[in-house]
């Protein structure tokens, strides 16, 4: 099982291609042979970096999704829109296609900067003025945050419909 950890600044060049850190190399060691995915996020304008194993099973979970019900059909086309098999180069780069880089506003023009960070069992690429604004945020009631998602493990039957 993974547990991806770590916060890292890294830099992307001109031809959309990063450095991946080696600490998270080192954490990926038993299945990197097995490549990686990259995707969209579904709830914020980041990246989401998926072990190959552990897309196996988000794709089985879409499988369960019916071919014959509009919603899910629209979801899993939204969900694996951008996704992309990704492997490391000779040099430990990682080449990250121009239409992600789009969707999670990271320009090489503005500012190459990138947050990679580790997320148990996949990572997150974030620009690094997004990931000052969600992540950093001072204002935010993380506390709050905190008892409302143990409140949701502790009695899942209470959670509002949304």
């Amino acid at each position: 099982m993974l547990n991806l950890l770590g916060e890292h600044n890294c830099k992307l060049d001109a031809k959309g291609r990063v450095m991946f850190p080696s600490k998270l190399r080192r954490q990926l060691e038993s299945v990197l042979h097995e490549g990686l995915v990259i995707n969209r996020d579904i709830f914020e304008k980041c990246l989401v970096l998926y072990p190959k194993p552990e897309w196996d099973k988000v794709n089985t979970e879409m499988s369960r999704l019916s071919r014959y019900n509009k919603k899910h059909q629209l979801f899993q086309r939204k969900f694996m829109k951008g996704a992309t098999l990704v492997e490391l180069d000779a040099t430990g780069r990682l080449l990250i296609p121009a239409a992600l880089l789009e969707y999670a506003s990271i320009d090489h023009k503005e500012s190459n900067e990138l947050i990679i960070s580790g997320l148990g069992e996949k990572a997150e690429i974030w620009s690094k003025s997004n990931y000052a604004q969600q992540i950093l945020d001072d204002d935010f009631d993380f506390g709050s945050l905190a008892e409302d998602v143990r409140n949701d493990i502790e009695d899942p039957g209470s959670r509002p419909n949304t």
